[in-house]
């Protein structure tokens, strides 16, 4: 593309007598010029107002080049398509002879040069060899006659030998840079457009955004085709240049995904760049011992690794009829995008390497987002500055943990990715343009895609967050080693003060000196005190992570307030609800005895019954949520497990009575066991677990006892709790990896039109509990319904 403007050489569309004839109409403009041989150089010494009007009077008369060394065109296709409005031939001759997939296919882009400009001329030179080139022009005013109709307007098209290098030669002989590209290139075949008469200010600022916006529209080197786009203006040659074009060499990781349709597998590529190798060999080889590919020092080395997974198992959908079909009309695609980090960390607990943030930002705000590429061709507005159309902020802020604080948590931020989505129109012929070309339209197919890109996104997020934990947890263990250390030494300084203090004392009073038995007796003495001072340390000491709990715990306490007033008020209205009683003696007493067999009279009596029902229910909720909050609830203390789980049957009683399910509790331990929890913590396991079984029990399609079980045991000197139900079992979709049923914000619950409805959150929240009370959970095969086994150590090791 090349640009040129008219300030200093007069073009061939304006010849020196028009220029004349307008200076001698305009003296301003006349005087501002001077000339010299067949240019007119301009004066220094004008004024705005006679800038203004040159400008508005030359910019008539710069030209647009547009140039390629592609196939050019023949007679045939210039007559019946390159003017014809809405011709699709592309949409059956969609590859080209060397195997490229044609771009456009409405028939409609090619009047973008009436856009762009008054005047169009085309030189173009086939691979016809037989055939002569073409010369094409137009004037596009005559579709602004109007008197005149579409079918009289006419462009000129003339047969005539044209050798387009060295046309290309003539036009630019005095702009090496462009004479210099030409050579190094074939021009056997292309096409040239002149574009006169621009409709726009093609100022150096708008140049400047042109140039800009060819960077994020032409394919990226990763997609490695052999196309490139070079900007010129002809005014200023040393500017711009060749567009260059998106290309990450420093980056944290690396991700490509290729989905195969036809099998509808997902190859994927993974690569690691984020740490510090070197210091993980010498800092943190030992966390690696017990580590499983691809999780192991060797895989960590080698930085690259591939899995194969199917469509299915990555989105976490049935491997039904549905879903196939689903994913079979998407068709089969790549996805490849970096995660790189803009803001180096200073955080000890990860060996990250070295990065230059500065150049890392300058990359983003240039190639940042996550881009859609049709046949290597850019599909706006995917990627652009403000269009984060898979929402990956809002998935982030849902869950703004760490990367290596718990496992699964963490997710991606948009400034911290950019990807390239390659599709096609031969392969996903369903993902269709909107009318105006603006974007793809919303439909199901499109819905399927950015559900796949985020399932794939999710495995690299998992991935880091497997990587990084192990981190994490070393961290924590030294930074409590260092915590204990600090303890310890400031606990020795104050027992020698207190025992120095009290020597001098019994000196200066008693006049005594110390003695070998005296300083074995002091030596305990100080023993003593320093055990006594850590014990105080240990109690009142708080680390940044206990003041993070804090200030969690506060926001649950504010929560926990709100909920105590809307339980209180639902109490007043549940206590209002008491004068049902009344309402039936009045109804009873002032409906006469011979009309008590009314159909009316029933339909009363019914209706009181159904609000006493509904009291009943609401009474119901209404107290657990008022005894879920109660201070007795938020203090550790031993857990009596007859009381515990008496309690939570009675709480769940009449919802489980609802729905005809059973609840069995049977406990085996006959002494009190020594283990100190939270009761919410015990609360947050079973009303999760128990609300799992009631969805369970609402999709069952077969008629059978509803029956929820829990066994408490002794087992090894542990607590055992067993818990099941005869429910749909473990969604199918966990049955290959059933411990990801733990993972946050992982659910099998969708609606109809297969869009997330649970939070994924309940099964995560039990793994959590169980976890902070030193306690294991896993899942159980079972022939039928769910399985869980949960065991708790009976003396429970704290280090707070």
């Amino acid at each position: 593309m090349v640009f040129d403007t008219v300030f200093d050489n007069i073009p061939a569309t304006l010849s020196l007598a028009e220029f004349k004839a307008y200076s001698s109409r305009n003296k301003q403009i006349g005087k501002s010029y001077i000339l010299k041989g067949n240019k007119y150089l301009l004066r220094h010494d004008l004024s705005d107002r006679t800038n203004r009007e040159l400008l508005a009077f030359f910019f008539e008369y710069n030209s647009l080049y547009i140039i390629d060394n592609g196939h050019g065109m023949n007679k045939e296709t210039i007559l019946n398509h390159w003017m014809v409005i809405g011709t699709g031939n592309k949409e059956a001759n969609h590859t080209s002879d060397d195997g490229r997939v044609r771009t456009g296919a409405k028939g409609i882009g090619r009047f973008a040069l009436d856009r762009l400009g008054v005047f169009t001329e085309m030189w173009t030179v086939s691979k016809d060899k037989k055939a002569n080139g073409l010369y094409w022009s137009m004037d596009w005013r005559q579709f602004d006659l109007p008197e005149q109709s579409i079918s009289e307007v006419e462009a000129l098209l003339e047969e005539k030998p044209i050798d387009l290098g060295a046309f290309l030669q003539e036009c630019f002989s005095e702009t090496p840079r462009i004479l210099d590209l030409i050579s190094q290139k074939s021009f056997s075949t292309g096409t040239v457009l002149k574009i006169s008469g621009l409709k726009d200010s093609w100022a150096e600022p708008n140049l400047a955004l042109v140039y800009k916006s060819l960077e994020a529209l032409i394919p990226p080197k990763e997609l490695a085709i052999p196309f490139s786009v070079s900007f010129f203006h002809l005014q200023k040659p040393k500017q711009f240049g060749e567009v260059e074009t998106a290309f990450f060499n420093d980056y944290d990781y690396r991700v490509y995904a290729k989905f195969n349709s036809n099998d509808l597998s997902i190859d994927l590529t993974i690569t690691r760049d984020e740490l510090d190798l070197k210091k993980v060999k010498k800092e943190f080889i030992h966390i690696f011992k017990n580590a499983k590919r691809p999780f192991d020092i060797k895989t960590l080395e080698k930085k690259e690794f591939k899995i194969k997974k199917s469509a299915t198992d990555l989105l976490r959908w049935e491997d039904d009829e549905y879903s196939k079909n689903v994913l079979t009309r998407l068709g089969s695609l790549s996805f490849l995008f970096y995660f790189i980090k803009t803001i180096g960390s200073q955080k000890e607990a990860y060996p990250y390497k070295a990065i230059n943030s500065t150049e890392r930002r300058a990359v983003f705000e240039r190639f940042g987002g996550i881009k859609i590429y049709r046949d290597s061709f850019r599909v706006r507005p995917y990627g652009e500055i403000g269009n984060d159309w898979l929402k990956l902020g809002e998935r982030a802020g849902i869950s703004p943990a760490g990367a290596g604080q718990r496992i699964g948590d963490w997710r991606v931020k948009t400034h911290q990715i950019a990807g390239i989505v390659n599709i096609s129109r031969i392969t996903n012929p369903h993902l269709i343009d909107k009318s105006d070309r603006g974007a793809l339209q919303e439909n199901e197919t499109f819905e399927t895609l950015k559900q796949l890109l985020i399932a794939v996104i999710y495995e690299f997020e998992l991935d880091r967050s497997k990587i990084l934990n192990p981190f994490y947890e070393a961290s924590q263990v030294q930074k409590e080693l260092n915590r204990k250390a600090e303890i310890r030494a400031e606990a020795i300084k104050l027992a020698d003060r207190i025992i120095d203090q009290r020597s001098r004392v019994e000196e200066k009073v008693y006049g005594t000196k110390a003695d070998l038995f005296k300083s074995v007796k002091i030596a305990e003495e100080k023993a003593v005190y320093q055990k006594e001072i850590e014990r105080s340390f240990e109690k009142f000491d708080k680390s940044d992570d206990d003041d993070a709990e804090v200030a969690q715990v506060r926001t649950l306490a504010s929560l926990g307030l709100i909920v105590s007033s809307f339980a209180h008020e639902l109490k007043e209205a549940r206590n209002n609800f008491d004068d049902i009683q009344e309402l039936e003696d009045i109804f009873h007493k002032i409906v006469p005895d011979e009309k008590k067999k009314a159909v009316d009279y029933k339909d009363g009596v019914n209706i009181i019954e159904l609000l006493k029902r509904e009291n009943q229910k609401i009474s119901h909720w209404v107290d657990y949520a008022l005894t879920a909050i109660k201070r007795d609830k938020r203090k550790r203390g031993a857990v009596n497990f007859d009381k515990y789980f008496t309690g939570l049957n009675k709480s769940w009683e009449i919802a489980l009575s609802n729905r005809n399910i059973k609840l069995e509790i049977r406990n085996t331990i006959k002494s009190p066991p020594n283990f100190k929890a939270f009761e919410m913590d015990l609360n947050t396991i079973f009303n999760n677990l128990i609300s799992n079984s009631i969805e369970a029990f609402n999709n069952l399609r077969e008629i059978r006892d509803r029956k929820i079980r829990i066994a408490i045991s002794s087992f090894k000197a542990n607590i055992q709790i067993v818990y099941a139900d005869n429910g749909t079992g473990l969604p199918k979709v966990f049955k290959k990896n059933p411990e990801e049923i733990f993972l946050p914000f992982t659910t099998s619950k969708r609606d109809r039109e297969d869009n997330d409805i649970g939070t994924g959150l309940g099964m995560y929240l039990v793994k959590s509990v169980v976890s902070d009370n030193n306690g294991l959970v896993s899942i159980q095969d079972s022939d039928i319904g769910f399985k869980l086994r949960i065991e708790f150590p009976t003396q429970k090791k704290r280090n707070k």
